[in-house]
């Protein structure tokens, strides 16, 4: 990621409609875990969800960019570790939850796979991993570019990719569905007519109200992401649990549906 767009992240993520909402969905996804784990945010950069990680335990946040965990650490008191995500420095079953949030479709991810082998190594027994990453190779932009994205993924290739590493799949969905066709069809316009935008300029301060807004919609797309799941958006979400014969708590809301790409 470009050093603009974590300066961006950093000063408008206590705000910004797109992290507030995630907000939201983790509510839901996150709803039947304990509070009183140990949970790893694997690739915090700067630190927007270190602080809401922090009502399911002690949070620990790894990053490989020294200077987003500068970021990070000037509002965040707890642990951060510089540090890979393919060779993380934790002993196997350290942590209770594992969060890894927009970080597969980064450039330095050789390997998904590997990256959420390595994952799911860290995860105790009977713990959670949750991936949350950018949807559709469609809705590629400059912003990817911004971001070393060079990646996107549909539902049905992360859930494949949770169960390669072994993971029971309890709830996949996707978010912000509202914004999914103005998004495809914004960004296939200025690829069609050669419209560069400017680096960052997808992620800027929202007018108040519209910002409060749109918060309220997309905490509705929440609820419904909690009930029946959304079949389509700009974020695919997914949560897997690592297996664990006392366990049986969570029961799987997950099919194996076909034709998933836009």
């Amino acid at each position: 990621m470009e050093p603009l767009l974590y300066e961006r992240i950093f000063q408008l993520q206590k705000t910004h409609w797109w992290y507030r909402s995630r907000e939201r969905f983790l509510d839901v996804l996150l709803r039947e875990l304990p509070k009183d784990g140990k949970v790893l945010d694997a690739g915090c950069g700067p630190g927007s969800m270190l602080h809401y990680l922090g009502r399911y335990g002690k949070v620990t946040g790894v990053d490989s960019y020294a200077p987003a965990l500068a970021m990070a650490s000037s509002h965040f008191a707890g642990t951060l570790i510089q540090g890979e995500l393919n060779s993380l420095p934790f002993d196997d079953g350290t942590f209770s939850l594992v969060v890894a949030c927009e970080v597969l479709y980064h450039r330095n991810v050789a390997d998904v796979a590997d990256v959420v082998r390595e994952l799911t190594r860290v995860i105790k027994p009977g713990g959670t991993l949750l991936i949350i990453d950018s949807a559709y190779t469609s809705c590629s932009s400059d912003h990817d570019l911004t971001a070393h994205g060079v990646r996107r993924f549909t539902k049905v290739e992360l859930v494949n990719v949770m169960r390669i590493a072994g993971l029971e799949v309890v709830r996949a969905t996707y978010a912000y569905a509202l914004l999914l066709p103005l998004v495809w069809l914004l960004r296939r316009c200025k690829s069609l007519f050669g419209v560069r935008g400017e680096p960052g300029e997808e992620l800027h301060e929202t007018w108040g109200p519209l910002n409060s807004l749109v918060i309220g919609w997309f905490s509705i797309e929440a609820y419904l992401a909690g009930l029946v799941g959304i079949p389509f958006g700009l974020s695919v979400q997914v949560l897997g649990h690592k297996y664990n014969t006392t366990d049986s708590e969570f029961k799987i809301l997950v099919s194996d549906e076909e034709g998933d790409a836009i």
